[in-house]
């Protein structure tokens, strides 16, 4: 799937992990479905909600034109040295292809 705007990422996101079963147990995660409840510039501007580092600072969800140092792709490829690897109840988890597309849209500069 190409991603190409926000939307096309929540579709992504729904789809992924509608097919592995993992929506039901979203609500009952601190952040919830953020990438649905959050709007455009929420989402590339802000922090992901109900979540705090290590030291209790908020998180921001990602950095256009830098996925190396966007949350959203160290936490989905299980390289963040803060957070565990996403989905919570993976596997199975964002394959490297699926992460990298979403990665090019944030280097794009997350295209609305």
């Amino acid at each position: 799937m190409a991603i190409n705007s926000f939307k096309d990422v929540q579709d992504f996101i729904n789809q992924f992990l509608n097919a592995n079963g993992d929506m039901p147990d979203v609500p009952t995660s601190p952040h919830k479905d953020f990438w649905n409840s959050l709007t455009y510039t929420q989402f590339t501007q802000g922090n992901i909600p109900g979540v705090t580092d290590n030291k209790n600072n908020p998180v921001r969800i990602l950095i256009p034109h830098n996925s190396a140092m966007s949350t959203l792709i160290q936490v989905l490829n299980g390289t963040s040295t803060v957070f565990d690897q996403m989905p919570a109840d993976g596997p199975p988890f964002f394959d490297k292809t699926q992460v990298k597309e979403l990665a090019d849209w944030i280097d794009a500069g997350c295209q609305e």
